[in-house]
């Protein structure tokens, strides 16, 4: 008996997609609507290496990603490298390598491939893209103005509706002074505590307490007080002992400025908002999907001040956000954003008989110099078979050229969304294919 043969796997890597044709239509749609709008902004595009040095993260990324998410190996050259888990590392080289030659304040924005170790799961993937967006050399709060305007415009540039997101700010320094003072918490726990407010959400109440215990030194009186401190809004802040009053003040002022700006529905204080990245240090950010399927945080930032320490005496201090491609498309398709992505921009041309390929290429030719996509089919075969292969690739607009329509120098145009069939003479083609395309 034959030996069955083995086939290798045809499944992506655990955590990984394919991008087939209609997927990548869709990431390019969703990346290009984001460009557009930072870059409205003034913000720069830029892009830097896939593998860094394990130094680099080791300095600049959390414990967790570190310890636990990090692809990293030894090269052929015995070098420790890692692959990138986020971006701002590789700015922060970047920016300090160019510092004293670049124009401030330096506004740049990344779509990079990242890569983490993790569990996947719902809205969180081994390897995603993400839309990183940073403002360096600004040190008042009208940086974040500016940086959360546009988390903002970048809704809106989508048709995201009002109540389909929250935008909830706080401040480290508020967190920070409530550890310390009001819990009274040496440095080296203000850290744990810190992380582990971060993940309350995503944990059970009683493994939350279960983990926080340990951190503090009288947890039947501190825990009420951390609870109640996680309720309040910024008015009632002033109960505890030895908050951070200029940090209120700065939320208090930054608040208002969003809201005089046409957002106050969607702004909101959380002090719940944590952000578990050590390099923030002033104002933080999240926005948070409304939809009761996709209740959960889509993006957020903050404010750090000299992320570019390690690498020079310079000092320059930066804000920004990271909004990942996996969570946002849940939001898209969950609010009804997405908008029809058939190919409408390119028309099809089947090959009725044989003899009339050179004519119906010389006429995808003319189009495509036209500015007009075309795609010929190559062969010639039944006219229902090729416009079922034109439904089945998306494409609204068919163009048919036979014998008759050569004679008369006229082309038909099928749009099969509408069923409409038009005739054009073949010097108006291109026009009256790019109205109908436009409309």
């Amino acid at each position: 008996m034959e030996k069955q043969k083995s086939f290798l796997p045809t499944a992506p890597y655990k955590g990984t997609r394919d991008f087939y044709p209609d997927d990548m239509r869709f990431r390019n749609w969703m990346f290009s609507v984001m460009r557009e709008t930072v870059q409205s902004f003034g913000y720069q595009e830029y892009d830097g290496p896939i593998l860094e040095s394990f130094d680099l993260y080791k300095a600049k990324s959390g414990e967790e990603i570190v310890q636990r998410q990090l692809y990293d190996f030894t090269d052929k050259g015995d070098r420790h490298v890692a692959i990138r888990p986020e971006m701002t590392p590789t700015l922060a080289r970047m920016v300090a390598g160019e510092v004293r030659n670049l124009a401030k304040p330096i506004r740049w924005f990344s779509i990079p491939n990242l890569w983490r170790y993790e569990q996947p799961g719902k809205g969180r993937l081994r390897e995603h893209w993400q839309l990183n967006v940073d403002l360096f050399g600004v040190n008042s709060y009208r940086a974040e103005v500016e940086i959360i305007l546009i988390a903002d415009s970048i809704l809106k540039k989508f048709g995201a509706p009002d109540g389909s997101y929250q935008i909830k700010i706080s401040h480290r320094g508020i967190l920070d002074s409530f550890l310390s003072n009001s819990l009274s918490l040496p440095s080296e726990k203000c850290q744990a505590v810190s992380k582990l407010l971060d993940k309350k959400a995503k944990i059970s109440r009683e493994a939350f307490e279960q983990e926080l215990r340990p951190l503090l030194s009288n947890p039947d009186g501190q825990i009420p007080l951390i609870y109640a401190y996680l309720e309040s809004d910024l008015e009632s802040l002033s109960r505890f002992k030895g908050i951070n009053s200029e940090a209120v003040e700065f939320i208090g002022r930054l608040a208002a400025d969003l809201k005089s700006l046409g957002i106050e529905k969607q702004i909101s204080f959380d002090p719940s908002i944590i952000r578990g990245f050590d390099y923030y240090t002033g104002c933080i950010f999240e926005v948070f999907d409304t939809n009761p399927e996709n209740r959960r945080s889509l993006y957020g930032g903050g404010r750090y001040d000299n992320l570019i320490g390690l690498f020079s005496n310079d000092q320059l201090s930066g804000i920004g956000f990271g909004l990942g491609d996996v969570t946002f498309r849940s939001f898209l398709e969950g609010h009804g954003l997405v908008p029809d992505l058939h190919r409408n921009d390119t028309v099809f041309i089947p090959v009725m008989e044989e003899s009339l390929f050179p004519e119906i290429l010389k006429l995808a030719y003319e189009l495509r110099s036209d500015g007009i996509n075309a795609e010929m089919m190559l062969e010639s075969g039944k006219v229902g078979k090729q416009i079922q292969t034109a439904e089945k690739k998306g494409y609204r607009f068919v163009l048919f050229l036979g014998e008759s329509e050569i004679a008369k120098q006229e082309i038909q145009l099928k749009d099969l969304k509408t069923g409409a069939q038009s005739v054009f003479s073949r010097k108006d083609l291109s026009s009256k294919l790019k109205d109908s395309m436009l409309g």
